[in-house]
């Protein structure tokens, strides 16, 4: 079902057997300019997902106090796209160093709060922030939350899978404005960024930038793509022009739903295949 009031676009999908008395686990994802959440039973499977678009801090802040399913006091983790990220080495971090290191991508304004999610067994931590208002009236009545950079599903799984990468690789995960990029070297990663994207112009600009400056072969790394690439008009027809190896593909999906619910899953989205384990 959705719903057009203001401009403003309302999606609520439902399982076939919803009960709100079945919801144990909630994920909540933050976008510039929307967001959507889980709603999922003790196994983790989603029973019903919500979106709505918002056009500023303050009316996103209503619309969460307005999210009953958000009200209920059960574990919930928050992925925050809306921020500048850090990606720090194991070895070298130190959690009480978190605004320090983010120090490096952004200095973080007053009204933050620092976050680091650990990945690859505290191999990395994925620095980011959050509003403090924001987070504060995320955790009211929360026993259980979490925070974490909304990259930290996409870098999740490139890491996962980089026993699977060729020797050279560069993956990206396309967005509305903007794309992550993940370069791997010999199954280690080399590189991992969030770059502003007008047009198919820029994320050519960057692939061309970055494979240049990893020294990688343009007729043999691979290039796999996620997202929504069609939406700014990038197809493979295009971009094998420029490259040879090119994957345009969905994740292997860890998130599972009810029946009913599963049309949510949209290659646009990527949570929708896979979330944080």
């Amino acid at each position: 079902m959705a719903i057009r009031s203001d401009n403003i676009i309302e999606e609520k999908i439902y399982c076939d057997k919803f009960d709100t008395q079945t919801v144990s686990n909630l994920s909540l994802f933050l976008f510039e300019d929307h967001y959507f959440y889980f709603a999922k039973d003790q196994n983790k499977k989603v029973l019903c997902i919500q979106s709505q678009e918002y056009e500023s801090p303050r009316l996103l802040t209503f619309k969460l106090k307005e999210e009953k399913l958000l009200n209920l006091d059960v574990p919930i983790q928050v992925y925050n796209h809306v921020s500048s990220f850090s990606l720090v080495p194991g070895p070298l971090f130190d959690q009480a160093l978190s605004s320090v290191f983010l120090f490096f991508a952004d200095k973080p304004s007053e009204n933050s709060k620092v976050i680091d999610t650990s990945l690859e067994s505290n191999n990395l931590h994925l620095v980011g922030s959050i509003r403090k208002d924001l987070a504060e009236q995320l955790s009211e009545n929360k026993s259980e939350i979490s925070f974490h950079h909304g990259a930290s599903s996409f870098l999740s799984y490139v890491l996962k899978e980089k026993f699977n990468l060729l020797s050279q690789e560069i993956l990206i995960l396309v967005q509305r404005n903007y794309f992550y990029l993940a370069a791997f070297s010999n199954q280690e990663i080399m590189l991992f960024n969030r770059f502003d994207l007008g047009n198919k112009e820029d994320i050519l600009k960057y692939i061309m930038g970055i494979s240049s400056q990893l020294e990688f072969n343009r007729n043999y790394f691979r290039l796999t793509i996620f997202g929504d690439p069609e939406f700014h008009q990038i197809d493979k027809a295009w971009i094998s022009q420029y490259f040879k190896n090119i994957n345009i593909t969905s994740p292997i999906p860890n998130v599972q739903y009810h029946d009913g619910a599963e049309k949510f899953q949209k290659p646009a989205v990527f949570e929708s295949y896979w979330e944080l384990p």
